[in-house]
């Protein structure tokens, strides 16, 4: 029978080292160090009996037969299935509909599962209520433009800065202006559903903006994960200029996700020697969050 996770089953899980298996699950660490995540870490997180966290799981005696568990990402109304530990797939529906009604009690309005593409367990998410709403590429290698200029400049009609706070309306402009709207609507159509949607932080980021004429038009991130790095970067369609510049600035990074619907960085990465590492699907399941005190109820514009 599948229940929700109490300290007594974070102490089985310590006793028998689980959960053991494969995590069907690709939460973005995972797929940049190519490594399991450490029992260890989750055992810490389950004990601690964090609000951050929701675990459900099959228990059988002190075998622990499945397993799936979401943490939020970047706020209470998105939150992402990081481990999904599975001996019988039949079990994958009763798993994912569990651990969604749990995120729910705690607000989300949003739970986000990525998988690789040939996973044999889409297809039982789509039956959970996740709906597949882009791909992702996963490219290696080090990205260098040699016709690029050496200083890394950025044309003249161009400023770059570090991110600051007060880029937070404006990154969510190139977020629209960028982004289909069918993907959107996954994501989240207002600024506060796309920044709690945002992957959590794993470690400090460096993150770059290109403005004209104090508009944002282009954004770059780097991200550490112990020897390695990852990189992300948007960029604004009317200015297709910026794309060459913002890899260049993250010529450090190893590791690149880039979504189906950004062919035009892909298509640069690859001209630039970088090589397909996976494809990963990313589903996402909407929840209905029951509304407790209509005069604080409010209508997405």
């Amino acid at each position: 029978m599948i229940t929700a996770f109490r300290l007594s089953d974070a102490l089985r899980c310590m006793v028998a080292d689980a959960p053991d298996g494969n995590n069907l699950a690709a939460p973005i660490e995972l797929v940049v160090c190519c490594r399991p995540l450490r029992n260890s870490t989750f055992w810490r997180q389950s004990l601690s009996l964090s609000s951050n966290r929701v675990t459900v799981g099959d228990w059988n005696g002190m075998s622990l037969s499945s397993l799936a568990s979401a943490r939020i990402r970047s706020g209470a109304r998105a939150w992402e299935v990081d481990r999904l530990h599975l001996k019988e797939r039949e079990q994958t529906l009763d798993l994912l509909d569990q651990i969604a009604q749990c995120a729910g009690s705690r607000g989300a309005e949003r739970v986000f599962l990525r998988l690789p593409c040939d996973s044999e367990i889409v297809d039982e998410a789509r039956r959970a209520g996740f709906f597949p709403y882009y791909e992702e590429l996963h490219l290696t290698g080090n990205a260098w433009l040699p016709d690029a200029p050496v200083s890394g400049d950025v044309p003249s009609s161009f400023t770059a800065a570090d991110r600051c706070a007060p880029d937070q309306q404006g990154l969510f402009q190139l977020y629209c202006a960028a982004t289909p709207q069918r993907v959107r609507e996954g994501i989240g159509v207002t600024i506060d559903q796309w920044l709690d949607s945002q992957e959590p932080a794993q470690t400090r980021r460096n993150e770059t903006v290109l403005k004209v004429d104090d508009k944002i038009v282009g954004w770059r991130m780097r991200e550490p994960f112990g020897k390695t790095a990852a990189g992300r970067l948007v960029g604004h369609p009317d200015y297709p200029e910026t794309a060459p510049h913002l890899v260049r600035m993250s010529c450090q990074a190893q590791n690149w996700l880039v979504p189906d619907y950004q062919e035009h960085i892909a298509g640069l990465l690859d001209r630039q020697g970088l090589q397909e590492a996976g494809r990963y699907t990313v589903l996402i399941k909407t929840i209905t969050v029951p509304v407790r005190n209509r005069g604080f109820s409010y209508v997405e514009a």
